[in-house]
């Protein structure tokens, strides 16, 4: 029996995939109205950053990107994180302006800050601490709580074996400096958390380390029952910040409210939950032949 997708089944696939990208970009996109419920951010000073957005009119945010899964014989572009764009999103919204999303490398990041091609980059915890000329709004925008998960029979059994244990992370986030400073693990960086999960099930990495809230709907999976949770309650030990060019205080402070406010009134926790279902499904898509190291 051929192991071939058919033409219909694939054309199906990529249409439900299409289907539930669109539910969870409306989701994130409909985050705006909780973060202007009652807002008072407008009243706030703008430095130079934030004015030159506003007086064109669009606000210009760097943000990591990836392809999504899919099948081999359709591939598909990078394209932003959708967490990174709908916070960019809020703080367009908050400003009056339109939103231009430029998609990064993580080695592209602080040059494109710096030469002034973005405003302002929001893509996860910075691979470098206080990089030369970029300053870092107070506050983290990732602010959950992380799960290390390791094969139920495979070499690592417990906490204390992840000691040098190479352990799969995505691209930007802070779980990689918990599990090195708690563990003594080596981490490695993917461009996504879908690809750090597809480098795990392939066995790349002893252990992965990501959000509890997508790890927990995970193990909930059938497919999923040869995995176990092997260390919990993980913290960054650095933020997810908003970076922008150094020496403007007084949009750093603006973004800084406008991280606060995010946090108080559960904007970031219903970001962080449509996060949470949009990979559940993208990761699902794995098992059914669908590759995201495209």
């Amino acid at each position: 029996m051929s192991d071939a997708v058919s033409p219909s089944a694939s054309r199906s696939r990529r249409l439900a995939l299409a289907g539930a990208s669109l539910v969870a970009a409306a989701a994130l996109a409909g985050l705006g109205a909780s973060w202007a419920s009652g807002s008072r951010l407008s009243e706030l000073p703008k430095g130079p950053v934030l004015a030159r957005a506003i007086e064109r009119g669009t606000l210009v945010v760097g943000v990591r990107r990836y392809p999504r899964p899919a099948p081999p014989e359709a591939p598909t572009p990078p394209e932003p994180d959708g967490f990174d764009a709908a916070l960019a999103r809020e703080l367009a919204r908050s400003l009056g302006v339109t939103l231009e999303l430029v998609g990064l490398d993580a080695a592209a990041q602080d040059a494109a800050l710096r030469d002034g091609r973005v405003d302002l980059l929001i893509a996860g915890v910075p691979s470098a601490t206080a990089p030369k000329g970029i300053d870092a709004a107070p506050g983290s925008y990732d602010t959950g709580s992380g799960l290390v998960v390791a094969l139920r029979k495979g070499r690592v059994q417990d906490a204390e074996a992840l000691r040098g244990a190479p352990v799969c992370v995505g691209e930007g986030s802070g779980y990689a400096g918990a599990v090195s400073l708690r563990y003594g693990a080596q981490p490695r960086s993917y461009p996504s958390s879908v690809h750090a999960v597809s480098a795990f099930m392939a066995g790349e990495c002893a252990a992965l380390a990501e959000d509890a809230e997508v790890l927990e709907r995970l193990l909930k999976n059938d497919e999923w029952r040869f995995y176990k949770p092997l260390a919990s309650g993980l913290r960054p030990p650095s933020d997810a910040a908003i970076r922008l060019p150094q020496g403007d205080a007084t949009s750093r402070d603006y973004l800084a409210a406008a991280l606060r406010q995010w946090r108080a009134d559960g904007t970031l926790a219903q970001a962080r939950g449509a996060r949470a279902g949009n990979l559940q499904f993208e990761i699902t898509l794995l098992k059914d032949g669908f590759v995201c190291h495209s």
